[in-house]
């Protein structure tokens, strides 16, 4: 029996053949430091979520489907957080591959060292559901979402130095 503090709302366990891959992108999405709980298993937790990875002796790469994890959807509150998390992904060369609209949100698509799908959710004013809403295309052109990202977090950052 392990010895740990009680998780937060949500615990994920993820089975793995490349726990090192594993354990520093999760650090990276979920902004939180690696404790390791025993020579198998490494957890990083955040406020809402603590995952944690396990090695295992006899995985090997599979289909994510293998795993019976085929995607993880997460919530990013605010524009900064979404930055930050975003930036800490491209250091370790992980870069959104999709984005998709879905009724009031915006989601960016990743895929974690196993090939589990990871979608970041962005609340945004712009994607809520209105009459022409069919009409748009699901699928969004990555760059154009991204761009979207650094200009509401320019808009941001120059609000904020106006004095009132």
């Amino acid at each position: 029996m392990n010895d740990v503090a009680a998780p937060p709302v949500v615990e994920l366990r993820l089975l793995t053949y490349r726990p090192k891959d594993m354990v520093a992108w999760w650090a990276a999405l979920l902004g939180g430091r690696p404790q390791s709980l025993n020579s198998r298993m490494t957890a990083i937790t955040s406020l809402s979520l603590r995952v944690v990875i396990e090695r295992s002796q006899i995985a090997f790469a599979y289909h994510p489907e293998a795993s019976g994890v085929t995607a993880v959807n997460l919530v990013l509150g605010d524009m900064p957080v979404v930055q930050r998390t975003l930036n800490r992904l491209a250091h370790l060369g992980s870069v959104p591959e999709r984005a998709t609209r879905e009724p009031g949100a915006i989601a960016l698509w990743l895929r974690d060292p196993n090939g589990t799908d990871v979608a970041l959710y962005l609340p945004s004013p712009s994607a809520r559901p209105t009459a022409e809403a069919d009409a748009l295309p699901k699928e969004l052109h990555v760059s154009p979402v991204l761009a979207q990202i650094a200009g509401e977090i320019r808009h941001m950052s120059s609000t904020e130095r106006t004095p009132d």
